[in-house]
C-alpha cells in the first residue's frame, strides 16, 4: 500500500494537507508561514507513512482500517459507520467531502482517484496548495480551496 500513501483511509487526500505540504521540498515558504502561527507545527508524510501528525497517528478510523486490512473505509462492511459520520460532521470543512470521496473511490481505482486529487489540488501554475490556502504562494492566483 506504499503507493497509496496519500490516500487517507477516511477519504481525505493527504497531498492537500498543510502538514504534508510543509514536509515537501517546495514547502519551505509554507513551513515558515505555518511555524509563525505555531512553532510546533508538525510535518507528515501521508496517512500510511510511518511519520504522521498526532491527529493521524491517533486516528480511530486509520486504526480500524489497519486492523481490517482495508485500503479505505468505503470498503468496510460497516461503511458508513458512526465514527465515519461523526468525522464527516465534526465542523471541519475539509471533512465534509469524505463520504463523497469514498463513494467515488468505490467506483474508480485508487490510482485514478489519486491522479484526480493531485490535479484538483494544483494551481493553474502547477504549484500544489493545501485545503485552506486562499492565494497561490507562487503566482498569486485565487485558489478553489476550503478557505473563506
Amino acid at each position: 500500500m506504499e503507493e497509496h500513501t496519500l490516500l487517507g483511509v477516511c477519504g481525505l487526500y493527504c497531498g492537500s494537507c498543510s502538514h504534508y505540504k510543509i514536509a515537501q521540498p517546495d514547502g519551505t515558504a509554507f513551513l515558515q508561514i505555518k511555524r509563525k502561527e505555531d512553532p510546533q507545527y508538525e510535518e507528515c508524510y501521508g496517512c500510511r507513512s510511518k511519520r504522521t501528525t498526532k491527529y493521524c497517528s491517533d486516528c480511530d478510523l486509520r486504526s480500524c482500517a489497519e486492523k481490517r486490512n482495508l485500503l479505505h473505509c468505503g470498503l468496510c462492511e460497516e461503511y458508513p459507520c458512526a465514527n465515519m459520520k461523526e468525522f464527516q460532521l465534526d465542523g471541519k470543512p475539509h471533512h465534509v467531502v469524505v463520504l463523497d470521496n469514498l463513494e467515488h473511490l468505490k467506483r474508480t481505482t485508487p490510482e485514478q482517484w489519486l491522479l484526480e486529487q493531485d490535479k484538483r489540488w494544483k494551481c493553474k501554475c502547477g504549484t500544489r496548495y493545501s485545503w485552506y490556502e486562499a492565494i497561490c504562494l507562487n503566482c498569486g492566483s485565487r485558489l478553489p480551496s476550503y478557505s473563506k
